[in-house]
């Protein structure tokens, strides 16, 4: 019997263990960050009940803690206003953590 490992190969990029509990949600969305005392626009590339991906042209730091706010798409109605901290940088994008999840 072949066992199967939560191993991926994301877009062409290197083999890793996918640490998700949680799936995620492709979201195109508009998302405000604030960063100590700046605003930072960003696109939602996708949606989870505990982090968010998202792209900027601002890069910030693994460990940086930031307030997300994400808008509906077609009004300016707010999906959700969390706490997060930045876990993840890459050449795409960066992917935040929420310190609650979705439901809390």
């Amino acid at each position: 019997m072949r066992h199967i490992s939560s191993v991926s190969n994301y877009e062409g990029g290197p083999m890793y263990k996918e640490k998700r509990n949680f799936a995620r949600l492709a979201l195109h969305a508009k998302a405000n960050i604030h960063l100590v005392d700046e605003l930072i626009e960003a696109e939602v590339e996708n949606l989870s009940m505990k982090g968010v991906f998202v792209t900027s042209v601002r890069r910030m730091d693994i460990d940086d803690k930031v307030a997300v706010t994400i808008y509906h798409t077609l009004t300016p109605q707010i999906l959700c206003d969390l706490k997060a901290k930045v876990v993840r940088v890459t050449d795409r994008g960066m992917g935040l953590q929420f310190e609650k999840t979705l439901l809390d």
